[in-house]
């Protein structure tokens, strides 16, 4: 079972900032790379928007994604509809992604002040 984490972007109330959230997920990959760079049972993918960590697993490789979604629908926990947030789903248990997740916790403190990791 996986652990799913949002963290509040902007408010619902003022409009996206598509460079800030291009900053967000690039800096992402770039530190979350580091962390990886020295274990060779973990590697990750950046495409249109989304990480992923992946491992050698044929029928598990995804180990946690990440992107920036709006809630829509009901409300999330702490995020209310029509706001913008980091999606985060981890399938790892919580010592393995302890590094993972304060390099994500890092680089939203630095690009959106004031933010913290919520677990949905």
């Amino acid at each position: 079972m996986g652990m799913e984490y949002g963290v509040r972007i902007k408010s619902g109330a003022i409009e996206p900032d598509p460079k800030l959230e291009q900053a967000i997920m690039d800096e992402l990959y770039s530190r979350l790379a580091l962390v990886l760079a020295d274990d060779p049972d973990y590697w990750i993918e950046y495409e249109q928007g989304k990480l992923a960590i992946l491992q050698n697993n044929e029928k598990w490789p995804d180990v946690m994604n990440a992107y920036i979604d709006q809630a829509s629908g009901e409300e999330l926990e702490g995020i209310s509809i029509g706001e913008r947030y980091l999606y985060i789903i981890s399938y790892a248990g919580s010592a393995l992604a302890a590094p993972w997740l304060a390099a994500i916790d890092e680089v939203i403190s630095e690009l959106v002040p004031g933010s913290i990791r919520e677990e949905l």
